[in-house]
């Protein structure tokens, strides 16, 4: 039996975050003992198997007296992140850690300090690795006992920095939580479409890296029937001021910007006709294996693991940054459906169900 803590920014409703979930849910607990450590609560904390042991840093902990020892730790300048994590480790005798994501930096020094082993998993492209300072991503892929990549593009990128041994695992689905209590036609009217409105879902942040700005550039190109869902959290940036204001000027009514959400987001998703991926990068985004599991065409930039994906009888992948080529696929879906169907794009995202995926996973880590 190994322990093994898990550290993760929040276990969100991000695709690594949901990728961590769904791992500790069907984990052989036979065979592993995890434990989890996030730097805040995301919502999927409380939906975990009770038996699973959840830490929160002590500043974020709802036990006072918790706080308080920080503030303790603080008088005295011992570092109460280095302290927590070490007498969780010491504590629960555990065996090794899961660094979920490369942008964690904080913990690898740690962890050497402790001599413990390091399993990291990489959900990033070079996009990404900005956010980490030369000597952080230099620490990580080093240090890392074993590197994990959501898809062959990922691995691509580590094995680039000298880590050729990665392994290739890729992002997958629980096709039980893709749950939709509402009919597409019933949704889709209540988002003031017509019927013979064709309508494209995006997924994500309203994000430059997410190809907010493309999209008014985009509908230009496209007739007036053509709409869009963006369902996705709203970031406060110039970007998404830009993009917003651009549509609602140029294009009243063409694209609607759903926010974050919840118990709808199945229901907004399958609603759509196709989906559609504007990322500029993207590791092998989960959103589209959920729009693949309800059965939905994609199209998208060449951004990542898209061509890992996407097929001639699911979608198309454009090669060009060009609005109009995005726009003339898009179109291709439109006017010739039976040409991407829905019995294969369902079998394609089968191929990447939890239980296959985890069972991979529990390989890797038996080999460590």
């Amino acid at each position: 039996m190994k322990k093994i803590l898990f550290i993760t920014h929040n276990l969100g409703r991000t695709g690594s975050e949901m990728l961590l979930w769904y791992s500790l849910i069907h984990l052989n607990k036979e065979k592993f003992t995890p434990l989890l450590f996030t730097k805040t609560k995301g919502v999927l904390v409380d939906q975990l198997p009770a038996e699973i042991p959840h830490f929160l840093p002590y500043k974020k902990n709802p036990k006072r007296s918790l706080r308080f020892l920080r503030t303790i730790l603080k008088i005295f300048k011992i570092d109460s992140l280095t302290y927590q994590l070490t007498q969780i480790h010491k504590k629960n005798n555990v065996d090794y850690w899961y660094v979920n994501t490369l942008v964690l930096p904080e913990v690898y020094s740690i962890a050497n300090k402790l001599g413990v082993k390091i399993i990291t998993h990489a959900h990033e492209l070079p996009l990404a690795y900005n956010f980490n300072s030369y000597t952080d991503m230099e620490r990580i892929i080093t240090s890392s006992s074993t590197l994990i990549g959501c898809s062959k593009t990922v691995c691509e990128k580590i094995s680039d920095m000298g880590r050729p041994d990665v392994k290739l695992l890729y992002g997958f689905i629980d096709a039980n939580k893709i749950v939709c209590s509402k009919t597409a036609p019933e949704v889709k009217a209540n988002t003031g479409f017509n019927n013979d409105d064709f309508v494209w879902a995006i997924s994500g942040k309203t994000s430059l890296i997410k190809g907010v700005d493309f999209l008014a550039s985009l509908v230009a190109e496209l007739p007036d029937n053509v709409k869009f869902i963006w369902i996705g959290g709203e970031e406060n940036t110039g970007i998404y001021y830009y993009a917003k204001k651009a549509l609602e000027n140029k294009f009243p009514g063409r694209v609607l910007f759903l926010g974050a959400q919840s118990d709808e987001y199945y229901n907004y998703l399958n609603s759509a006709d196709a989906f559609l991926l504007l990322s500029r990068e993207d590791s092998f985004p989960l959103v589209m294996l959920e729009a693949a599991a309800l059965g939905k065409p994609i199209v998208g930039f060449n951004s990542g693991g898209i061509s890992e994906f996407v097929n001639e009888q699911t979608g198309i992948v454009i090669d060009t940054w060009r609005a109009k080529d995005l726009a003339s696929a898009m179109m291709r879906v439109k006017d010739y459906p039976e040409q991407f169907l829905e019995t294969e794009i369902k079998a394609q995202a089968a191929r990447y169900e939890v239980k296959k995926q985890v069972s991979r996973l529990e390989e890797i880590l038996e080999d460590i």
